[in-house]
């Protein structure tokens, strides 16, 4: 015989469970809900006589990441560029690849200004 076939017959008490109506809380029959009216001691507030100028919004100062991020990235180009040039090409190679990477710097850098 198992558990469940034992507890059959068995109830947890005598008082019976109370109603949706008994547990929550029921409005009364003859409720109206009143009018929305605003209360008359409050002023009606009016439309404003002129609409004020707009402030001007200051623009904020370039900030230069993009030109900390190309100064990093041109040297540590820079590095294996030099040693591929001057052993490829010689002194004639180390002067055209630092101006390649000194000509872009200044390009950016001439972006930047307007």
């Amino acid at each position: 015989m198992s558990l469940f076939a034992s507890l059959k017959g068995v109830t947890t008490g005598r008082v019976p469970e109370p109603s949706n109506e008994e547990l929550w809380a029921q409005p009364p029959a003859a409720y109206q809900v009143p009018p929305a009216t605003p209360p008359a001691h409050l002023p009606v507030p009016q439309a404003p006589a002129a609409v004020p100028a707009p402030v001007p919004v200051e623009t904020p100062a370039k900030q230069n990441h993009g030109m900390l991020a190309l100064a990093i990235t041109s040297l540590g180009v820079g590095v294996p560029l030099t040693a591929i040039a001057v052993s490829e090409a010689g002194l004639p190679g180390l002067v055209v690849a630092w101006i390649g990477i000194v000509g872009v710097n200044a390009a950016y850098a001439w972006s930047r200004r307007r």
